[in-house]
């Protein structure tokens, strides 16, 4: 686990003014890519992070699908796990996998269903298909019947609410 401190300001922007101190840890399996701009530092807020990850999704909203494209690699479009790789390194600076059955067995902390909550990476098939929570009994995803990026029930009696097998908490 990679522990970093951070000194931040009460709006959750880095100060000079060392007004607040933030401890934050990064999930397990992804590194922070300092060479991206991101739209939530690792010491934003909560609040800040889904934010900004629900925004980096929504642009991508219609995007076709294209198995084993990632637009970070000059490609266009995506499958499932590259969109879900490209919207956290885009809004998080996040650094990991684009392979669905890595997300599933190594990246985030994974927390019971009960707790889910909008920005956690969740995980179908035990690997076969990813996607991000956006609250609401709904997902934010690439494929998974449309060929494009769309929004998804994951409600009970929902085909992907049937078939969820893990959500992963991907910051605090």
């Amino acid at each position: 686990m990679v522990k970093r401190t951070y000194w931040v300001a009460p709006n959750g922007t880095p100060s000079a003014a060392r007004s607040a101190r933030v401890s934050t840890q990064l999930p397990p399996g992804v590194r922070f890519d300092r060479t991206v701009h991101a739209r939530a530092l690792p010491s934003a807020s909560v609040q800040a992070k889904t934010n900004a990850v629900l925004a980096v999704a929504k642009s991508k909203l219609g995007t076709p699908y294209r198995w084993g494209h990632n637009e970070d690699r000059g490609q266009y479009g995506f499958d499932c796990s590259n969109f879900t790789a490209y919207v956290y390194h885009h809004a998080l600076g996040y650094k990991m996998s684009g392979a669905s059955k890595v997300q599933a067995s190594s990246i985030g902390w994974r927390v019971p269903r009960s707790s889910m909550r909008p920005g956690d990476l969740l995980i179908f098939e035990n690997g076969k298909h990813c996607g991000i929570y956006v609250g609401h009994n709904r997902m934010i995803q690439e494929g998974g019947g449309l060929g494009k990026v769309g929004y998804l029930s994951i409600g009970p009696g929902s085909y992907w609410g049937k078939h969820l097998t893990a959500v992963k908490r991907m910051y605090n």
